[in-house]
């Protein structure tokens, strides 16, 4: 009994946990990948089961309704698998039920790594790491190296130009305990397990004579700096000039603002169950998203963020659709 009771809580854990896993997975990406695996044990542990359980929660509520499943129905579902593995029985299931529940287990991973994914577009297009320290990642050499932390409140600069590049100066220590002076266009740079830089990778590099006292271009392609040879580092952006379009900036701001009240407003005034207000409410303001971002890429002066390629706009455009037929689905809203 204790032995069973031991396996159903370990594969109860395991359960909670894989999705909050893979939702953290989808979360970390880009620049920002590596501060998946940093962390204690046990604080990614605990974090890992929060969200499993979050998204267990939102997977058998949603799922329930294909299979139009009840609460009674989980319930005692739960609870003859329970009597049975305390008993050292095997359930006794059907081919049908075998295949409900790897639609379930496919079903719950989808939506973990769905949702950390949106999760992690929201904060970034939103811009709430940058305006909210919780929100931060722990790289913090992205938002110095991308000139994204001008837009803090840690600096009080006003320029508000795109940074298109950055430029770095390194005074570098040699073996003979002499420093040199290096300059180029950042390009790229690695962090180590602990989210400390690396190396920086520079292109146009080029080194200044103490002898000739000029500046001489350096050979290559790439120029590779450990940067446990740097001893001082200076940043240099090179910002996007354009035009300000003030009149048609607010106007798009304030339709795209009408459109967010209409997304959480317009569900609660229908008469529909408690969960299809939600699930609707969350599918329009989704739809606000990627119709605000879709938006915000025609203003080259709104946020260089939302600078999308043709290829992002008709990503953005596909899942606008998709997430409006959804809304409408839930809605119960018909044309024909």
């Amino acid at each position: 009994m204790d032995t069973s009771l031991t396996l159903f809580s370990f594969a109860y854990i395991v359960i909670l946990i894989v999705p909050g896993i893979i939702f953290k997975r989808f979360y970390f990406q880009g620049s920002f990948s590596g501060q998946f695996n940093s962390g204690l044990f046990a604080d990614r542990i605990i974090t890992s089961l929060f969200w499993g359980i979050l998204v267990q929660l939102v997977s058998a509520l949603t799922f329930s309704r294909f299979i139009d499943a009840s609460y009674q129905d989980w319930r005692l579902m739960l609870q003859t698998l329970y009597r049975n593995i305390i008993e050292n029985k095997l359930p006794n299931t059907t081919p049908e039920q075998l295949i409900i529940v790897l639609a379930y287990a496919v079903y719950s991973v989808t939506l973990a790594a769905i949702c950390g994914a949106l999760m992690y577009k929201i904060v970034r297009i939103l811009e709430l790491d940058l305006h909210f320290p919780a929100f931060r990642f722990l790289n913090y050499w992205h938002y110095y190296f991308r000139g994204e932390i001008l837009k803090t409140s840690d600096f009080s600069l006003t320029n508000r130009n795109k940074v298109i590049s950055t430029e770095v100066d390194l005074m570098l220590k040699d073996n003979d305990g002499k420093s040199n002076l290096f300059s180029g266009l950042l390009t790229q740079y690695t962090l180590n397990s602990k989210n400390e830089l690396e190396n920086i990778y520079l292109t146009g590099a080029s080194r200044f004579s103490q002898t000739s006292n000029a500046i001489k271009i350096i050979p290559g392609d790439i120029f590779i700096v450990p940067f446990s040879t740097v001893q001082n580092m200076n940043i240099r952006y090179n910002y996007q000039v354009r035009q300000q379009r003030q009149v048609l900036k607010y106007i798009a701001l304030s339709f795209s603002t009408l459109i967010l009240v209409f997304a959480f407003g317009y569900p609660w005034f229908q008469e529909l169950s408690m969960w299809r207000k939600i699930f609707s409410t969350f599918t329009l303001f989704m739809s606000w998203l990627f119709f605000s971002s879709l938006l915000m890429s025609f203003f080259p002066n709104f946020n260089g963020t939302h600078q999308l390629s043709r290829n992002a706009k008709y990503v953005n455009l596909g899942i606008l659709i998709i997430m409006l037929i959804v809304s409408l689905y839930i809605l119960q809203v018909s044309f024909l």
